[in-house]
């Protein structure tokens, strides 16, 4: 049983330091977006990002699939890779991942004390107080990946791109995978100046891939690309995807091959696949080194990307996607469309989202037969919309006599519900917001579980329906020996 208290504690030790780090103001542009405090705390950790080459991708939507492309074809072709994401789904370990795998508790405790000391010394210098919950998240892996000797790092954006924390490091290859209405009370209120944000990440004589698909957008990167003397590689010019009745085809430079098997399905992970491979193919080509297309093919089709499009279970069918703005809720309805015309959805929406003007031609039009209003465990700086204010949402903008709308405020408690009342031959679609996907996929993969797999080492594929499911009946085990203790020590 020790073993088990001990790495519980261990993960709520951490999840606290880092939460301890988010002030009264959860985000503020003023506080949140400076790059002196990251470019402090790297320096005097030795400036370990300067240790392995770097792709950074960018975007409002698929920033997170495409990374996680990126990293399964580089892993597929020899390369030793460093995955940062943000944000995670279910464990915070899932931010920093090395040849696929999330780094271990015990690790990412271990390298927090030791930097811990750093912070007064960063606010210090810098004037700007500690660094920033994001800012440590993203030292922490920087700091870990060298120590495990990297090839690459793949680093996603965590907040547009200009004044993000990871604006800071050099680049082999810039990726900007789409750009959308999304944090707008930050980045402004248009498609061109959100953009105008994004491709602050294009450098110097840099290497740019760009799935702007907008005419106003694609100007705005190519301006940049020419301001700062960068190569540029633009979708539907330099490179393109077909996606017809679920089978994607993508053509590149090097790359041309019909009827794809991607891990995740969908128009938007085609697109998303597309804009992987060429950055795949830039990387590779200016560090001289021969393109795999075998990479490409077994990378694509093996990467993991839980809570995107994600089904989770079958008779009914489960789908989990973390889809959070009007594109990405557009781009998954209308895959999910493909699987059912009476969809099941639950959904849970940021605190703050712009719904009147954001979502209503969505909601309106999903055809469900049932939506369950939720919400998401509040995490780190983003709160949850109220389940009863999200359902008043809905309802006056449910264009459907025949769309049944409900309000289930815990998000366990929403799928049990959805489950219960849910044919065998019914879709339930769970998407809004990746927090909400996370909580609710906490139903079939116990968190707890998952931690034990990242801790011991013991199976190859942490996600593996399996192996998560034999730790879970293992964590029961332990359960029940505990009891069984105690109940042999109350009555001696």
């Amino acid at each position: 049983m020790e073993r088990k208290v001990n790495l519980l504690e261990q993960y709520k030790e951490l999840e606290n330091k880092l939460e301890s780090l988010i002030g009264d103001v959860k985000f503020s542009a003023e506080i949140n977006l400076k790059l002196e405090r990251i470019e402090c705390l790297l320096e005097l950790l030795g400036n370990p990002q300067d240790s392995f080459s770097v792709i950074h991708v960018g975007g409002t939507s698929g920033k997170g699939s495409t990374s996680s492309y990126i990293s399964s074809i580089l892993e597929s072709d020899g390369y030793k890779t460093g995955l940062f994401l943000s944000p995670y789904l279910q464990v915070l370990n899932e931010v920093c991942l090395v040849e696929g795998c999330p780094v271990k508790t015990s690790e990412l405790l271990d390298a927090y004390n030791e930097i811990e000391p750093l912070f007064m010394e960063v606010a210090n210098r810098t004037k700007f107080g500690y660094p920033s919950y994001f800012e440590v998240k993203l030292a922490l892996s920087l700091m870990l990946f060298k120590r495990k000797n990297i090839d690459v790092a793949v680093i996603e954006v965590g907040i547009g791109g200009t004044l993000d924390a990871s604006n800071v490091l050099s680049t082999d290859v810039s990726v900007l995978v789409s750009v959308g209405l999304d944090h707008t009370e930050i980045l402004g209120d248009t498609i061109e100046e959100i953009a105008s944000d994004k491709v602050g990440i294009i450098k110097e004589n840099g290497t740019v891939v760009c799935g702007f698909s907008q005419e106003s957008t694609r100007k705005i990167a190519l301006k940049r690309a020419e301001e700062k003397k960068a190569t540029i590689f633009l979708i539907d010019r330099n490179f393109k995807y077909i996606y017809c009745n679920g089978k994607t085809s993508i053509q590149t430079e090097n790359f041309c091959q019909h009827d794809l098997n991607l891990s995740i399905q969908g128009e938007h992970q085609a697109h998303n696949a597309s804009c992987a491979i060429v950055a795949y193919e830039q990387f590779v080509k200016k560090h001289s080194k021969s393109f795999s297309h075998d990479a490409v093919i077994k990378g694509l089709s093996i990467a993991k990307i839980p809570g995107r499009s994600e089904i989770i279970q079958n008779q009914p069918t489960v789908i989990l996607d973390g889809a959070h703005n009007p594109d990405k809720l557009s781009s998954f309805l209308k895959w999910l469309n493909e699987l059912s015309a009476k969809p099941i959805i639950i959904m849970a929406l940021k605190k703050g989202r712009k719904v009147n003007s954001e979502i209503p031609p969505i909601l309106g039009n999903t055809g469900a037969k049932l939506i369950i209003a939720t919400s998401f465990y509040n995490q780190g700086i983003w709160e949850s919309m109220s389940s009863e204010d999200l359902s008043e949402e809905i309802k006056k903008n449910n264009n459907s006599d025949s769309t049944e709308v409900v309000k289930i405020t815990d998000p366990l408690d929403a799928i049990k519900y959805a489950l219960k009342v849910a044919h065998t031959d019914d879709v339930i679609a769970v998407t809004g917001s990746l927090f909400l996907v996370g909580d609710v996929r906490e139903y079939w993969h116990p968190k707890e579980a998952i931690l034990q797999l990242i801790e011991n080492e013991d199976y190859g594929d942490w996600s593996n329906d399996d192996a998560v499911l034999l730790a879970a009946q293992s964590f029961a085990r332990l359960d029940a020996e505990e009891e069984a203790d105690g109940k042999s020590e109350a009555g001696s």
